[in-house]
């Protein structure tokens, strides 16, 4: 009798250690998932934790930690890397096993951290920008440097350059011109608004609300670090 009561109780240890360790990967690997649909990418990793781990069912989480590599929120600039850890979270189970979909039902943090590169920037001002030309991004000591070609009335072309940041404005971020060059002279705006502040990406995209916290703009990157607490 106590070897059999003995031989159940490993039974019961071996499974609860199994699920410590099963159950948060099979949920981590829903998440990731459900996450590279909403941040249009396909290198999504997902970690999830709560103690005990048979508690995950329930979809209320100690925290979610989710890495996106190439991610692209609204279909125009895209993140090379994309790290959000949210914390005390609980997420709608249905959604997630039955539509694949990450829905957020209440969430205490959120923290996030989205790099854009320099190339990246470059690329989306030449497809994205009417009139804008082989631009070339360069970003450091807190500054982003734009040099190219605006073509003015469909026609002239110039060469010009742009001195500013990129700053965020509650869940929006976009590119303030601080100085305007033409032909490496000061002179006005010939690009009017559509040099002076670019759009660039809307955190309202993003399955989640976070605002901008701060940004910077150092070794070829611009970092931007947003949570649910600077709003």
């Amino acid at each position: 009798m106590v070897k059999r009561l003995s031989i159940v109780v490993i039974i019961i240890l071996a499974v609860f250690t199994a699920s410590e360790f099963l159950l948060p990967r099979m949920v981590g690997s829903l998440v990731a998932r459900g996450m590279s649909q909403a941040v249009g990418s396909e290198q999504v990793t997902a970690r999830v934790e709560k103690t005990p781990a048979l508690l995950v069912f329930g979809g209320q989480f100690d925290s979610v930690a989710i890495r996106a590599v190439d991610a692209r929120i609204d279909n125009k600039i895209v993140f090379a890397e994309l790290d959000t850890v949210l914390q005390d979270v609980a997420l709608d189970m249905g959604a997630l096993m039955n539509r694949r979909a990450v829905v957020i039902k209440s969430v205490r943090d959120i923290d996030l951290t989205a790099v854009i590169t320099q190339e990246e920037l470059g690329r989306y001002l030449n497809q994205a920008v009417k009139g804008v030309k082989n631009a070339v991004v360069t970003v450091s000591g807190g500054k982003v440097q734009v040099k190219g070609n605006f073509v003015v009335g469909g026609i002239a072309s110039v060469a010009v350059g742009l001195d500013g940041k990129i700053v965020g404005d509650g869940q929006r971020i976009k590119f303030v011109t601080e100085r305007f060059l033409l032909n490496n002279n000061m002179v006005g705006n010939i690009g009017g608004t559509v040099l002076t502040e670019i759009p660039l990406v809307d955190l309202k995209k993003l399955p989640f609300g976070v605002g901008v916290r701060t940004i910077t703009m150092e070794d070829g990157r611009v970092t931007i670090f947003a949570d649910n607490r600077s709003h």
